[in-house]
């Protein structure tokens, strides 16, 4: 019970930071310039820094170590995603993009921006090898699908010729050019060929990377406060794959894969996030599924509240 009460005071001052930004978008505080400018802080500098660093920091041996976790994810991960989307397809009869937006609602956890801030108060810093290695594999696999997923149904709706194997190609191309995701690679390289970064560049790279938590945090209160919520049926039902069913199905495959604590625990957490910013960003830039999208972010935003303590008690 001590623990389920731990990890709720670890959320006060996340959802704090979240309010906080809540109220200055519904304020008008910032215009969508500013806000741009805040963003780009965060994804462009900040948050690549900061998983350079857990990335760098971590001996060879670690990254090996990573190799269950890595596969847990693709299955909870991408698994999931395309499971979530040929429900969404045929049975739900959603268009491919809104299909692409609400698979990637339910699976596209919020490491990002809220990993730093719940992660490592609960696991040290050494989590911050997971949450790098987590935002990596996220951002390389679902990203790219979902974004072909949307330019092919974007095209087509044109009613113009496009080539599958080209937009798979440029949206690949287009995720490895974002720092977020090149960083992180470039650590793993490096650590890889045995390079280690010299503690000069690696206070340098800290120093920026410890404005990913709070920053972010605001960012995507801001962003909240942006949107129209709406409760439905299937904002409920999305809300209830991203923070209990993902949740479950990595607890299963940590069990399965003999993934040792505390990696064990921090797995299931980054599951048991709210959905990733992105998703409604990305809704809005190609209308589609735009207030459920919104909706899921702050309703599984809400539900963390409770499924995140939940699931590290169950994980201990």
């Amino acid at each position: 019970m001590s623990t389920f009460f731990s990890a709720l005071g670890v959320l006060a001052p996340v959802l704090f930071v979240l309010a906080l930004g809540y109220c200055a978008g519904r304020m008008k505080r910032f215009d969508s310039d500013q806000v741009a400018g805040l963003n780009e802080l965060v994804l462009g500098y900040a948050l690549p820094a900061l998983l350079f660093v857990g990335i760098a920091r971590a001996p060879r041996a670690a990254l090996f170590s990573e190799a269950p976790f890595v596969l847990a994810l693709l299955v909870a991960g991408l698994g999931l995603f395309v499971a979530v989307a040929l429900v969404s397809v045929f049975l739900l009869r959603h268009t491919l993009s809104a299909a692409a937006i609400q698979s990637a609602s339910v699976t596209l956890s919020n490491v990002g921006f809220a990993g730093v801030a719940i992660l490592t108060p609960l696991f040290g810093q050494d989590s911050l090898l997971s949450i790098a290695v987590a935002a990596l594999v996220l951002n390389v696999t679902i990203i790219p699908v979902m974004v072909t997923m949307l330019e092919y149904d974007r095209h087509r709706s044109l009613g113009g010729g496009v080539r599958l194997g080209a937009l798979i190609g440029r949206s690949v191309a287009d995720s490895f050019s974002q720092p977020y995701v090149w960083a992180p690679l470039l650590a793993l390289i490096l650590v890889l060929l045995g390079v280690r970064v010299p503690k000069e560049i690696d206070s340098m790279l800290a120093l920026i990377g410890s404005a990913t938590g709070g920053a972010a945090l605001f960012v995507a209160g801001i962003i909240l406060a942006a949107f129209r919520i709406t409760v439905t049926f299937e904002t409920v039902g999305n809300t209830l794959v991203k923070v209990v069913v993902q949740p479950v199905i990595m607890a299963l495959l940590v069990i399965a894969f003999g993934i040792a604590q505390p990696l064990r625990a921090e797995a299931i957490v980054i599951c048991a996030l709210s959905s990733a910013v992105v998703c409604p960003m990305l809704a809005v830039r190609y209308k589609a599924y735009q207030a459920e999208a919104a909706s899921t972010l702050l309703l599984t935003t809400l539900a963390m509240v409770v499924a995140v303590p939940i699931a590290i008690t169950l994980a201990r």
